[in-house]
């Protein structure tokens, strides 16, 4: 009988575990709206979900599709890094059936730097982005 209660328990565990996947130093280049040029943006990701891992492919042409859709001001700010989170689960569950559950952001840097972060400032303020004090 205590068999059968731990072999239940172990699927049970099983059809609700997750699995990870890490994208390290993912480089893409997106499009800035201050500079009017563009820049590039290196940025490190874990995911989790089921088969995240078995699909990586599908994540990385998710992240190509998504990241592209946003401008490198607007990753800058939390709020845009949320609604870059949101996106990426929203947009893999609808074309590839991917079940994300969560992103982690590890790093997210413009590489190429912008040449005068005083007037993205500025510009992100006017937007009512940005605590003003």
């Amino acid at each position: 009988m205590r068999n059968i209660v731990l072999i239940l328990i172990f699927c049970l565990v099983s059809i609700h575990a997750e699995d990870t996947f890490r994208i390290d130093n993912f480089k893409v280049t997106l499009f800035s709206k201050f500079e009017k040029k563009t820049v590039e943006i290196d940025t490190s990701m874990i995911f989790e979900g089921r088969y995240v891992e078995e699909y990586d492919f599908k994540i990385i042409d998710v992240l190509n599709i998504v990241i592209g859709s946003f401008y490198a001001e607007d990753l800058l700010t939390s709020k845009g890094k949320i609604g870059l989170k949101e996106a990426i689960i929203s947009y893999a569950k609808d074309k590839h059936a991917i079940d994300i559950d969560e992103i982690y952001i590890q790093k997210l840097n413009i590489i190429k730097p912008l040449s005068d972060y005083s007037n993205i400032v500025k510009e992100l303020k006017k937007a009512g982005c940005c605590n003003q004090q």
